[in-house]
């Protein structure tokens, strides 16, 4: 994995590491992955099964509502970026990084 940065948000996975605006902001090893993973995603929707697969390696989980859970509490995190949540959501579709951070 390779350090990405956008706008704000940098992440350092070799230190794994997230900072925002300079400040680090404290992930779960699970929330980083699935923040690398969105963000290595550049916009692109990921279902809530290609997130499983990269977060646990694993092709689904037994309450997949648990990847809701997760991307709730990097939203807390992290804050918001122009006024919206970094993580957007297409409904019955997936996850993807917020337009702004591109």
């Amino acid at each position: 994995m390779e350090r990405i940065t956008c706008k704000n948000i940098a992440i350092d996975p070799e230190r794994f590491i997230v900072v925002k605006d300079g400040e680090k902001i404290s992930l779960t090893k699970t929330e980083f992955y699935i923040l690398y993973f969105i963000m290595s995603s550049k916009g692109t929707i990921q279902s809530r099964n290609a997130i499983t697969r990269f977060a646990w390696g694993q092709k689904t989980l037994e309450r997949p509502r648990t990847i809701d859970t997760h991307i709730s509490n990097i939203r807390k995190k992290i804050g918001k970026v122009n006024e919206q949540a970094i993580i957007t959501v297409k409904k019955g579709v997936g996850y993807y990084l917020n337009d702004a951070l591109l």
